[in-house]
């Protein structure tokens, strides 16, 4: 390689100077220079002249050297991406060209220059794709790159949950249900050891989900996450929004013709009978809903019912089933039973009759 290093670095060096460099034959030359450089081992000197060359090609006016330029930066972000971060605002520039094949090309370069110093532009400009495009290829994709960058590099746990809300709004179900699930374990967990710290982060939550599903065409994903969510933490929402309003909210979802995920109503009857124990009785309208349901096809979803009925006109048995925040707490069964010890003591006390 290291005799390679003096050819590469006179021919990129002579780029300004040598019209014949500038011809396309001359930048096919460069190109294959940038892409040698990558190839052989990393010379630091020479990584950041394929750099400063690349630029050259982003900021062209031909669309054939600007796409050349971004697969070329593309070469050198996989050797080191700190070579690449200065051209950040060129590649961003790209991606308003009216070339789909250019823009897909940008987003898959953003995608591997993004780090913590970066991620929220970055991952503002994915975003903005993910609501604009109507290619459900393409929104698969960018829901898993946001993802990934979302919980790689989030400077904060409010931002994550934000930036997770609007790929649940506008990715829908093509979002992973791993992702959910890593979201709500975040909140059940908790991010640190302060409690205070950790409930102000559910309430923030719990108040974005009570502001998002009433919107129409809501994803089931994001009804769902919502959901638990509502259901584990609206004690959090209290003093400033009213139980009742927030179990308002999820039987007026219950009522939804139709869910792709039939799973989505499980979820929601279930956030209801977690909120047995703050409204009780006093919550007619998730009774009636309860009571319609129950007569479902869906064997899981009639038993929800049905205990959610029994539960919210027992309150103190409801507190003691489902105590607050305690989705993330250990539940210790004995093996042995013992509460079954009386009925089996009677049975034995029975005759058998032999049928026959």
């Amino acid at each position: 390689s290291e005799e390679m290093y003096e050819v590469l670095r006179d021919v990129m060096s002579a780029r300004g100077s040598n019209e014949a460099l500038k011809t396309t034959i001359g930048y096919a030359v460069i190109f294959e220079c940038v892409k040698t450089v990558t190839r052989i081992y990393p010379q630091p000197q020479l990584l950041a002249m394929a750099a400063e060359n690349t630029s050259r090609f982003i900021t062209s006016d031909n669309r054939n050297l600007r796409y050349i330029g971004v697969d070329a930066l593309s070469a050198i972000v996989q050797v080191n991406p700190d070579y690449a971060a200065k051209h950040q605002l060129l590649v961003i520039e790209c991606l308003e060209d009216p070339d789909e094949t250019l823009r897909r090309k940008t987003l898959d370069l953003l995608f591997r220059m993004t780090n913590s110093a970066n991620v929220e532009v970055v991952v503002d400009r994915l975003t903005f794709f993910l609501s604009d495009t109507p290619d459900h290829h393409l929104k698969r994709d960018l829901v898993g790159k946001i993802t990934t960058l979302a919980e790689k590099y989030a400077p904060s746990n409010a931002w994550y949950i934000h930036t997770m809300n609007s790929v649940f709004d506008k990715g829908g179900d093509l979002v992973d249900v791993d992702v959910a699930h890593n979201l709500m374990r975040l909140l059940a967990e908790g991010p640190t050891e302060d409690d205070t710290h950790d409930n102000e982060l559910r309430l923030y939550a719990a108040q974005s989900y009570f502001v998002l599903l009433p919107k129409p065409n809501t994803s089931d994903r994001l009804i769902q996450v919502g959901s638990w969510c509502l259901g584990e933490y609206a004690y959090l929402m209290a003093p400033h929004t009213p139980v009742e309003d927030i179990v308002a909210l999820l039987c007026s979802l219950l009522r939804r013709s139709h869910f792709k995920d039939p799973r989505t109503k499980d979820f929601l009857i279930v956030a209801l009978t977690k909120m047995a124990p703050l409204v009780g009785a006093a919550a007619p309208g998730g009774v009636a809903v309860a009571k319609q349901l129950s007569a479902s096809r869906a064997t899981g979803l009639q038993q929800r019912c049905i205990e959610y009925a029994a539960l919210v006109q027992r309150p103190n048995l409801a507190k003691r089933v489902l105590p607050l925040d305690a989705s993330c707490e250990d539940i210790e069964v004995d093996a042995r039973l013992p509460s079954l010890d009386a009925f089996v003591a009677a049975s034995h006390t029975r005759r058998y009759i032999d049928p026959v």
